[in-house]
């Protein structure tokens, strides 16, 4: 078992995880070594925050477990048709959906995952091996299941044309931004923050996050969405939590891996929240290196409920806040929901959170519908 202070921060590591001496620095630039940084204060305090920080194309990325030479190569890296990609922004579901896909391509036997760890089952496209990432996903065999967080432009190409299945997970962005407060407390390579979450929000806010801002993520994997209706399936945190049954049944059957009721109750059952938070398989107690998590601080699956915000925002911030939301969202046609009680209602109104776009896309322009 490795860990990140030896991947790191000792000699035999630094030759595994070393930046290469031909970088291509105008897309891969050590955020510490950006000229502009200390123009922001605000930025640079959060930038700073995370371990060896790096900008690709304009995004913030984590240094550990995101090496240059990966993301190098993402824009080549060949799609296969029955290739399944879940994609979310951080804390948002990933691993939620996940097991349920992975279940779903074991037909919903349980007990063929029972003593395989999530990540060997589900790969990551970013989060990468630091050698031979690139031939470990190629040499998989197909069906592959993968995962990443990256927003679409810095996708591989081939699956910005949607070539093959990509289950797209949002979850409300002020649940969101307390799962991902405590996301940064406990994870060693976001630096473990020691900050308030008066100033979290704060940079959440403005967009200062890694994997960049939520509306920037969100919004045009909305959009590609509406543009690719066969092959992106838009879902969200909170109809998992409302109806897991009815969804894990709606993402079968859009992966066209129909299941049979029996087993859509197992999957539901082996994938509620309670259950998974017991799941040393997903739960990321067990991991082949040791030290990513500080468990003490937070666990990896705390809470997993609808509103959770309300212990958080003061009434300031959720007003300045909703302020910010209805100035992003409001001529997206996505509409959200922030409490169990509207999440309730309009399951019970429609069957699905997700409500259909008012807009229609034909070759990126977008139209009403009728």
């Amino acid at each position: 078992m490795f860990s990140l202070k030896f991947l790191y921060n000792t000699p035999l590591g630094a030759m595994i995880t070393g930046r290469s001496k031909k970088e291509r620095k105008d897309e891969v630039i050590v955020a510490e070594s950006d000229p502009n940084l200390d123009l922001n204060p605000v930025l640079a305090s959060y930038v700073r925050s995370i371990p060896r920080a790096q900008w690709y194309r304009n995004v913030l990325l984590q240094g550990y477990l995101v090496p240059p030479n990966v993301l190098y190569r993402l824009d080549s890296f060949e799609i296969r048709p029955d290739d399944v990609f879940i994609i979310t922004y951080p804390k948002s579901g990933t691993t939620w959906t996940e097991e349920i896909v992975s279940l779903i391509y074991n037909d919903g036997n349980t007990n063929k995952v029972k003593d395989k760890l999530l990540i060997y089952r589900v790969h990551h496209l970013e989060v990468a091996r630091p050698i031979g990432h690139w031939r470990f996903l190629r040499n998989l065999k197909s069906p592959r299941l993968m995962a990443t967080h990256l927003p679409l432009p810095l996708i591989p190409t081939q699956l910005r044309q949607a070539k093959c299945k990509i289950i797209y997970v949002v979850r409300n962005p002020k649940d969101n931004a307390v799962s991902y407060y405590h996301h940064h407390r406990m994870s060693t390579f976001l630096g473990n923050y020691k900050g308030t979450w008066d100033d979290f929000l704060t940079y959440y806010m403005k967009g200062y996050m890694v994997y960049g801002s939520w509306f920037d993520h969100v919004l045009p994997y909305w959009k590609f969405a509406q543009e690719h209706p066969n092959k992106v399936l838009f879902i969200s945190f909170e109809e998992l939590k409302m109806d897991l049954s009815g969804m894990v049944t709606h993402i079968a059957n859009f992966l066209e891996r129909p299941l049979k009721p029996e087993a859509i109750k197992a999957i539901a059952n082996h994938c509620s929240f309670e259950q998974m938070k017991c799941n040393n398989m997903v739960n990321r107690e067990v991991l082949p290196i040791s030290d990513i998590f500080d468990m003490s601080e937070s666990k990896f699956m705390r809470k997993g409920i609808i509103g959770d915000w309300k212990n958080y925002f003061t009434q300031e911030q959720n007003e300045a806040f909703d302020k910010l939301y209805k100035e992003k969202m409001e001529s997206s046609g996505l509409d959200l929901v922030f409490e169990p009680e509207d999440a309730y209602n309009r399951m019970n109104a429609y069957g699905r959170l997700i409500k259909p776009s008012p807009f229609i896309y034909q070759n990126g322009i977008k139209s009403q519908t009728t």
